[in-house]
């Protein structure tokens, strides 16, 4: 380890800890965890795995700042029309060990191709009655909302993807406690990364308590970042009946890191006008609620606000210097490089944050009949009244799963879901289970 990272995490006991129980259990597996007989493997050898096809066609908008930016100075942003992948997911287990690793070659526009992989998990674990200890890169998934999840402070897991797939896990070493109506799980995230104010790599410390009294699951959570400081949460899910479900989640955060507009001398940045600064008192929460009938329609209604989105005076100049770039560009067409370069960064806002607005409504619509699924969705933005609409179609059987989908973006001019690059997406997958 590098001298200024071991005195950094030496100064800090619980990440130092963490750091050398992750290197000392990993070295442990490695020298316990021996090859074993023909006969023995049968027994505790587990191998499985999917292998999956993803085909996806984008229309692309043509009136975005990235289409724009693409017709003054082409592929200063890429843009993909049609797009094929091939994964190979494995799963691996033995002797308390876990491991999931993918293997992905893509094609993107005939011309592009690339083949890449990586681990989702590979963690060792063990435990004796209540306790249970895991070491590695794993996945661990918090709260209880479907559409946005505050609370989610380890795995901090984008939704609304238009494909369900193996999330990539975080190292951490964690110890959990359970009984029949209790648990409480102690996390050390990240240990071996360097301080950031980005949640994902941030070394930090977490913990989750759980609680079931009857009807009722409650949940808290906090967390402790090095650079961001500490957070809070809680949640609850209420089951009223046997049709109807409850579900609410809330977190506050002493500081978050937010992409930011730094102040300009003129128009035309010669690099990425943006920042990271810290902001203090960051609020977080949702609520929803599920009613599933007796022949298996089910439906979701959820509305949450993001404190951590960018604001309305944020979007309001996002949409003002578009326009004014877009007009310098007519006025002055020997501009149009550095115009373009200046479109192109604008479109950083649209990855700053897991929502694009704070305000946010979402509702979901499936019913599954037999091997069938199909499922109609709509997020809508009350701010700027942009809309995200999700169709889709899914066939399970015993070893192939088949699904087909849409999703349309659409809104007033000056809605964000109306400036994304692309306002159309249609996909299909195909995947055989082994």
């Amino acid at each position: 380890m590098h001298s200024s990272t071991y005195t950094r995490f030496k100064q800090d006991p619980v990440l130092f800890a963490g750091s050398r129980l992750l290197a000392m259990v990993t070295l442990v597996a490695s020298l316990t965890h021996a090859p074993v007989t023909h006969a023995a493997a049968t027994e505790e050898w587990q191998f499985s795995g999917q292998i999956r096809n993803l085909l996806t066609n984008t229309a692309n908008n043509g009136h975005d700042p990235v289409s724009v930016a693409n017709q003054f100075v082409p592929g200063v942003i890429t843009e993909t029309t049609n797009e094929a992948q091939v994964q190979s997911e494995l799963h691996l287990s033995t002797h308390g060990v876990t491991a999931i690793a993918t293997l992905q070659g893509q094609a993107i526009d005939p011309s592009k191709t690339n083949a890449t992989a990586w681990l989702n998990e590979l963690y060792s674990g063990w435990g004796d009655g209540a306790w249970q200890v895991s070491v590695g890169k794993k996945i661990v998934s918090w709260d209880v909302v479907y559409g946005f999840r505050p609370n989610d402070m380890i795995q901090q897991e984008k939704r609304q993807t238009f494909i369900t797939s193996t999330l990539i896990g975080r190292p951490l070493a964690m110890a959990e406690y359970f009984d029949a109506d209790n648990s409480l799980a102690l996390v050390v995230v990240n240990p071996e990364h360097t301080n950031s104010i980005d949640a994902s790599v941030e070394p930090a410390f977490a913990a989750r308590a759980y609680h079931h009294a009857g009807s009722l699951d409650l949940y808290g959570f906090s967390r402790y970042g090095q650079e961001t400081g500490a957070s809070i949460g809680t949640a609850a899910a209420w089951v009223m009946s046997e049709s109807i479900e409850l579900h609410a989640s809330y977190r506050y955060s002493q500081k978050m890191g937010l992409l930011t507009l730094q102040p300009l001398s003129s128009m035309l940045a010669r690099t990425p006008p943006w920042q990271t600064p810290l902001i203090a008192h960051i609020q977080q929460a949702a609520i929803g609620v599920t009613y599933t009938t007796a022949n298996q329609h089910s439906f979701i209604i959820e509305a949450w606000w993001d404190g951590a989105a960018p604001s309305d005076a944020q979007w309001r100049e996002w949409n003002q210097r578009n326009h004014a770039l877009m007009t310098l560009a007519s006025t002055m067409p020997s501009l149009q490089t550095p115009i373009a370069y200046n479109l192109a960064w604008q479109a950083n806002l649209l990855s700053a944050a897991n929502n694009f607005r704070r305000k946010n409504l979402f509702a979901r619509w499936s019913w599954q009949r037999g091997a069938w699924t199909t499922a109609v969705d709509t997020l809508i933005t009350p701010e700027d009244k942009g809309r995200a609409t999700s169709a889709s179609v899914e066939w399970q059987g015993d070893r192939w799963h088949l699904e087909a989908g849409m999703r349309i973006y659409g809104g007033p001019s000056a809605a964000v879901f109306a400036q994304l690059p692309q306002n159309k997406v249609v996909y299909s997958s195909a995947t055989w289970a082994f």
